[in-house]
């Protein structure tokens, strides 16, 4: 996985090679910027800063990079910050009606 570092270092190449049409006003061209995303992983809202995004140079639309927002969403991923169950090892009905190991006090 490429650091975003890494990866807006690919888009900065890519952009010098041919400028991207803004689809919303077909005049603007996209420039690489860097903004703060934001989203919310449950009731948490996550930022993160120097996020690579692409806007119009004369609308301001914006879209997120899709290889960034990518690796974003393999690191929030749904399982994030839960302990992991581990599945037990014996079946707890078998465990009810098994046997004491223990010898039997007599009272």
């Amino acid at each position: 996985m490429l650091p975003i570092n890494g990866i807006i270092l690919m888009m900065k190449i890519e952009t010098q090679n041919n400028k991207m049409t803004c689809p919303d006003c077909q005049v603007g061209k996209y420039e690489l910027k860097k903004v703060t995303y934001y989203t919310y992983v449950g009731n948490e809202l996550i930022t993160v800063p120097d996020f690579p995004c692409w806007v119009c140079n004369v609308c301001k639309r914006y879209d997120y990079d899709q290889k960034a927002l990518n690796q974003v969403y393999l690191m929030l991923n749904a399982n994030l910050g839960k302990p992991v169950s581990r599945g037990r090892k014996n079946n707890p009905a078998k465990l009810t009606n098994a046997r004491s190991r223990r010898p039997h006090q007599t009272d």
